[in-house]
Parts: structure tokens; C-alpha cells; sequence
């Protein structure tokens, strides 16, 4: 009988000690915002941004882009995002037609107090035409105590030719305290 005992009290450490254990792990990414590009009504910089309902990643149409200079385009604001104390990603689908050039997300995140962080992924740029859409990913990390006031999602480009952009998603996960 003093087994039994002593073997539960055993199991029941090893699930207290588990359960303690999963609970300082992240909890998987949350989407925050989801742009699915078939509208440009949301778009910040209006006039350079059509909507194309010919060309899409998920069947509904996606943002298209002509333009022959280098130039930052500001797509999306999100005000007062939730992301004090996470990482946060931003997520497009992007497609490239008679394109010299390269193009890639930025992500700008502005304080209530002032400052910014900006994040671009211009090492991973698209360069010249794609064959079909790329899935674009940029990281940037919002410490605990910083409270922003807004979130840009812009795509920057270097270059001349077409650009679609489809299927927008910004994502957050709570930072992990050690």
C-alpha cells in the first residue's frame, strides 16, 4: 500500500513539475490585423495603390502597384495596437511583374512619448520578377513598457515596374520572461 502511495505522490510531482514547466512557454502567434487586399479603401497612400481583381493569392483580388520610381508605400496604419511586450509579425504575399528593381516590407512602430522602431527585411527583398507570390516576413520586438500608439505597414520599393500585394497579416506573441 505504501507503494501506491509513494508511486501517485511520484506522478503527481512529475505532473505538477510538467504542468509548471508548459506554463512558461509562448503561447503560439495571434493575428491582430488581417488585410485581404481586395479593397484599396484602407489603404494610407491613396492614388498610387489600385485594387486588381484579375490577380489575387486568395481568389478576391489583391493591391496592385505600377510605378517607375523608387518609393515607400505607406499601405496600412493600425492605431493603438496590443503589442506592448511581444514580437510582431508582418506577413504579405507580394508578386512582381516587368520589375527592375527590388522591393520589401517595412514595419514602423510609433510611441505614444515619442520615437519609433522600424523593421525591414531588405536583406530577403524580392529582386526582378517572380513567378508567382512570395511570401514576404518581417520580426520586430515591442519591450514590455513600451506603449505604441500606432503600427505602419508600408512596402518599399527600388526600383520601376508592377507590384501586387495580397493577403496581409500582422501577428503578436507575448514575450517570455525568463
Amino acid at each position: 500500500m505504501k507503494y501506491f502511495r509513494g508511486l501517485a505522490l511520484a506522478g503527481t510531482m512529475v505532473l505538477l513539475f510538467v504542468a509548471l514547466a508548459c506554463s512558461n512557454k509562448p503561447k503560439p502567434p495571434k493575428d491582430i490585423a488581417v488585410f485581404p487586399c481586395n479593397s484599396a479603401d484602407k489603404v494610407v497612400t491613396q492614388g498610387a495603390v489600385t485594387e486588381d481583381k484579375t490577380v489575387s493569392a486568395d481568389g478576391q483580388g489583391s493591391l496592385k502597384i505600377t510605378t517607375e520610381m523608387p518609393t515607400t508605400i505607406k499601405l496600412f496604419q493600425i492605431p493603438y495596437p496590443r503589442i506592448e511586450g511581444c514580437k510582431v509579425w508582418y506577413k504579405a504575399k507580394i508578386k512582381t511583374q516587368q520589375f527592375g528593381g527590388s522591393a520589401y516590407l517595412q514595419l514602423v512602430v510609433h510611441f505614444s512619448r515619442g520615437g519609433q522602431i522600424t523593421a525591414q527585411n531588405y536583406q530577403n527583398a524580392i529582386r526582378g520578377n517572380t513567378k508567382g507570390w512570395v511570401e514576404s516576413v518581417l520580426e520586430a520586438t515591442v519591450r514590455e513598457g513600451q506603449k505604441p500608439s500606432s503600427v505602419e505597414l508600408n512596402l518599399v520599393v527600388q526600383g520601376a515596374g508592377t507590384l501586387w500585394v495580397d493577403d496581409v497579416h500582422v501577428l503578436r506573441q507575448a514575450l517570455v520572461s525568463d
